[in-house]
């Protein structure tokens, strides 16, 4: 052997030791980003601001991908593509319009939160594309976050002897019992997923264990605004999984979503009868002038007719959160609207909240937020995956229950409106576009593979 051979020799063992490192390493990183997305699905409703923890964890890592300091040469971070770009610009010019549209009202420090959030999102989206955990972290994620909140509100009326459920600050019943529910809605998608998967038993059980959990803390936390997305969430899953079943499967299922629907409604326990038969009430006595012992329904009422008519003074450009609230608490005290007003800082609708604050571009940038997922996932529901078309479905009931969970409430006025919004997007598309389709699937639309998903790229269960 020549001293030629033996170098060309250890060069290749240092290769391959270098290979070996650096594999290593991008297993440690993809298993803290892991980390992060199991906090982003299970912390938000268990902890006081656990839906800053998992996302700024995920974002301290995109930090460190942005900067390349931890990719290695020759393994550049996943590509974006044209729909993941589109993503992030629109992620990053909402960011804008929000503080420039607080800039017009002279109210930065008010945004900050929810600008601090969009960062925080397009953050992790980088981290993610940088570091790709396996998929477990999501579904697996989603059904301990499910099981865990229906624990925790059952604890809380069966020990505390609470009416509603609710999580710690600013989760109240609403925020709480919304989010509960998209949690569990996200359980039932991922049980196709666990249809296709090695150990499926371990999967749907612990995924339709989530599911339960989800529903019942919704339940509990007596929130009626999530139990009215159910119709269209339910056309979701029609779309996506349901309209695949024989004739005969589809109408057994319904029959026995309705069941279920009915049982909740007439088991005096759950409170949906009670919670209903007030709402009701509220609205029959408000529309005849009549006052009530509850006001939840006719505040609301109030509010949309107060936000309304200063919408018709500054429809363009709007009045800003300050004016906005002080303008109502004037109206409260002269007369014109209820006294119950003047305690809310939000019109309980985020359509009316953005426009009346922020104006036409506020509508704007909500519209755009909406849209964004259907957009992204357009394709996905007629994929023949199975974990590809969960993913798709996943993706679009995001929009779709936060539509209708803010008909009745302002969840966009929150930060953690917008970071589980934008988080959750985010966590969902990647996935969407990375994880590993099965051998022989592939989509119905004609829409280039590079804008739906990856299939060489691996990812463990």
């Amino acid at each position: 052997m020549t001293i030629g051979d033996g170098m060309a020799i250890r060069g290749g063992d240092v290769n391959r030791m270098s290979a070996r490192r650096e594999a290593s390493e991008k297993g440690v990183m993809a298993g803290l980003t892991w980390i992060g997305v199991l906090a982003t699905m299970v912390l938000p409703v268990l902890l006081p601001g656990g839906y800053w923890w998992g996302p700024l964890w995920l974002a301290l890592f995109g930090v460190f991908a942005a900067l390349r300091r931890l990719w290695p040469a020759d393994q550049p971070p996943r590509e974006f593509g044209d729909r993941g770009w589109g993503l992030a610009i629109v992620l990053l010019l909402i960011a804008l319009g929000l503080v420039i549209m607080a800039g017009v009202h002279d109210e930065l420090l008010k945004v900050a939160p929810r600008v601090l959030a969009i960062g925080a999102v397009l953050l992790a989206l980088v981290a993610l594309h940088a570091w790709l955990p396996a998929i477990s972290a999501f579904w697996g994620g989603v059904a301990l976050g499910g099981m865990l909140t229906g624990a925790w509100s059952l604890w809380q009326r069966l020990e505390l002897g609470v009416s509603r459920a609710s999580g710690h600050d600013p989760l109240h019943a609403i925020l709480y019992g919304n989010i509960s529910l998209l949690t569990g809605m996200f359980c039932l998608a991922g049980v196709a997923w666990a249809l296709s998967r090695p150990r499926r038993p371990l999967w749907l059980l612990v995924l339709l264990a989530g599911a339960i959990g989800g529903v019942m803390a919704s339940v509990l936390s007596g929130t009626r605004g999530g139990w009215i997305a159910m119709p269209l969430i339910l056309l979701v899953f029609q779309r996506g999984f349901i309209s695949r079943l024989s004739g005969g499967l589809q109408v057994s299922l319904w029959l026995a979503i309705a069941a279920l629907m009915a049982g909740l409604y007439l088991v005096p326990q759950t409170g949906v009868q009670q919670r209903i038969s007030q709402a009701v009430n509220e609205v029959t006595h408000y529309l005849e002038g009549e006052p009530t012992e509850t006001v939840s329904v006719s505040t609301r009422l109030e509010m949309w007719r107060g936000t309304g008519r200063l919408i018709l003074e500054a429809p363009l450009l709007g009045h800003g959160a300050g004016t906005y609230h002080s303008r109502m608490v004037a109206m409260a005290e002269s007369g014109e609207l209820a006294e119950t007003v003047a305690s809310h800082r939000h019109a309980h609708n985020d359509l009316l909240d953005a426009w009346v604050k922020y104006g036409v571009p506020g509508v704007g940038m909500l519209i755009t937020l909406y849209a964004l997922p259907f957009w992204l996932f357009r394709s996905g529901l007629s994929h023949s995956d199975p974990g590809h078309r969960a993913l798709a479905v996943s993706g679009l009931l995001l929009p779709v229950a936060f539509i209708d969970f803010g008909l009745t409430y302002s969840f966009m006025a929150y930060a953690v409106g917008v970071m589980l919004y934008g988080v959750w997007l985010v966590v969902i598309w990647t996935f969407y576009r990375h994880a590993p389709i099965r051998s022989g699937a592939r989509s119905r639309d004609k829409t280039p593979p590079d804008a739906d998903a990856e299939t060489a790229v691996p990812a463990a269960e």
